[in-house]
């Protein structure tokens, strides 16, 4: 009797240890991350997530990855564990989560009993149609407005796409910038420095020159150039299939919309209208921002206000031809 009751509190002990400590374990919080991808139920997963990793593993960004792993490989089935490790305070597990089409690993880090990093290890599938629709955004653009005004200083075109070409090395490194930040206020920043950049060396090479031939060059470069380039060297050189198909309508719009954009500030900036680079800086900022924080619907209609208001204050306001 003695000893029954002995294990009886026994029991009563270590029950609540257990299911105090089973929820938070990596292949619990992995059952819940299969199951909020599949669902899009970020409450699943938030409970488990560090203080400082809840900052940047947002809901907004968890939707974009969902989003992601559903695009390229589908719903997601079940995982399996791979190994496990120890760094100091730091404990590691890997895992292999299998969809649909295909799988992709997962690294758990823990510190101390608590999740503070997760890397997925996904990537795009090979699918040039994004990047064929956002050529054929740019080029569009460019037509219209060669219609429209029936010229195009070819010099200046050269020199705005090699302007972009050469922003598009110097860009990325701007998200160093941002370590250690959150995610919003990393996207504020480099959206910022991106405008900032951008639209400086717009007014900078546009000054007696043909601004709209440098500008129209310039979204060319960037969507169409560059665009081919990336998809070249990451797929067939690197090996790391990159697809620009997500949101392939906005990938459309957004070239079609920024080489217009580009061309007529360009143009504005090349008559000297310098009190007009703080303006289109700014929605070249709120456009960039909107787009990295998953908004791109609202993202494309600033950047069309920009556009319109370029429009009319290059043709109607100061007669550029």
């Amino acid at each position: 009797m003695r000893k029954a009751i002995v294990s009886a509190l026994l029991l009563l002990l270590l029950f609540p240890i257990s299911t105090r400590a089973s929820p938070l374990g990596p292949d619990d919080f992995m059952n819940r991350f299969v199951e909020a991808v599949d669902t899009g139920n970020y409450s699943l997963i938030e409970p488990y997530l560090g203080e400082e990793l809840r900052d940047q593993f947002t809901e907004d960004y968890f939707n974009q990855v969902r989003a992601f792993i559903l695009e390229n490989y589908g719903k997601p089935l079940a995982f399996e564990p791979v190994s496990n490790s120890t760094s100091g305070d730091l404990v590691r597990y890997e895992y292999t989560v299998r969809c649909e089409r295909g799988s992709f690993p997962v690294l758990l880090a823990y510190k101390n009993g608590q999740l503070v990093g997760i890397a997925l290890g996904v990537k795009a599938r090979l699918n040039p149609a994004g990047m064929l629709l956002t050529m054929l955004g740019s080029l569009l653009s460019l037509g219209v407005l060669y219609l429209w005004r029936r010229k195009l200083e070819v010099a200046d075109f050269i020199l705005g796409a090699g302007i972009a070409l050469g922003l598009g090395i110097i860009l990325p490194f701007y998200s160093l910038i941002t370590v250690g930040l959150s995610r919003i206020t990393g996207v504020l920043l480099s959206s910022l420095l991106i405008a900032l950049t951008v639209e400086g060396s717009k007014y900078y090479f546009s000054r007696k020159r043909d601004g709209f031939s440098l500008g129209l060059g310039f979204g060319v470069g960037k969507y169409v150039f560059l665009a081919i380039g990336t998809f070249v060297a990451t797929n067939f050189i690197l090996k790391l299939p990159v697809s620009f198909s997500g949101g392939l309508a906005y990938a459309f719009l957004s070239a079609l919309i920024f080489t217009a954009f580009h061309g007529l500030t360009a143009m504005l900036y090349s008559a000297g209208r310098v009190e007009y680079l703080p303006i289109f800086t700014i929605f070249q900022f709120i456009s960039l921002s909107l787009m990295a924080l998953g908004r791109p619907g609202v993202a494309m209609l600033t950047a069309g206000a920009g556009l319109v208001l370029a429009a009319y204050l290059g043709v109607r306001r100061n007669g550029i031809p």
